[in-house]
C-alpha cells in the first residue's frame, strides 16, 4: 500500500468504515479511493512543475540582467512546455465512468492509471532535476534548455499513452 493509500485509509471515519461492510457499498468506494488517491498523486506532480516554472522564471531574470537576451525566447519556449504538461498532469481524466456509459472503467485499469501516473512522476523528477542544474552563468546552458526542452517534449507524448488506458477501458 502507497503512502497516499495509507492516509486516506487513517482519514475515514467510523461511519465509512461500516459502510464498507456493505459488498456494493464497498465496490463503489474502492473505485472512488483509487481515483482519489492518483488525483492527489497528480496533484503533487503538477505542484513539482509549478515549483519548476518559477525556477525558470528566475533564471530568466538573472539572464535579463546579465544581458544574456539571446536565451530568453529558448526559456520561453520550454516554459510553455512545462506549462502544457503540468496542465495535462493536473487536469487529466481520472478513470470515471457513470453507471449506463458505454465504456465501463474496473479496478485494474484504475491501477494502471495509478501505475502510469507514477511513472509519470518519476519522468517529472528528471525533469525537475534538469531545472535545478540550470544556471545563467552556465557556459552549456543553450544546449542544456534544449535537452530540457527535449525531455519534456518526451514526457508531454508519453502522457498521451494516458489517454489510451482510459479510452480502452471498454475493451
Amino acid at each position: 500500500m502507497s503512502e497516499v493509500d495509507e492516509r486516506i485509509q487513517q482519514s475515514k471515519n467510523w461511519l465509512e468504515r461500516i459502510a464498507e461492510k456493505i459488498p456494493l457499498y464497498k465496490g463503489y468506494k474502492q473505485k472512488e479511493l483509487r481515483r482519489e488517491a492518483d488525483k492527489m498523486e497528480r496533484t503533487y506532480t503538477a505542484s513539482r512543475l509549478d515549483d519548476c516554472l518559477a525556477k525558470l522564471e528566475s533564471l530568466k531574470a538573472a539572464l535579463l540582467q546579465a544581458g544574456k537576451l539571446d536565451l530568453l525566447d529558448d526559456i520561453d519556449a520550454v516554459m510553455r512546455k512545462v506549462r502544457r504538461v503540468k496542465d495535462r498532469i493536473q487536469f487529466a481524466d481520472y478513470g470515471y465512468a457513470g453507471l449506463f456509459d458505454a465504456t465501463k472503467v474496473d479496478e485494474s485499469v484504475l491501477d494502471q492509471l495509478r501505475a502510469f501516473d507514477a511513472q509519470i512522476d518519476q519522468e517529472t523528477a528528471a525533469v525537475v532535476q534538469l531545472i535545478d542544474a540550470l544556471a545563467a552563468d552556465s557556459p552549456s546552458l543553450a544546449s542544456d534548455v534544449q535537452l530540457l526542452g527535449a525531455r519534456l517534449e518526451e514526457l508531454d507524448s508519453h502522457f498521451d499513452e494516458r489517454e489510451n488506458v482510459v479510452t480502452r477501458a471498454g475493451r
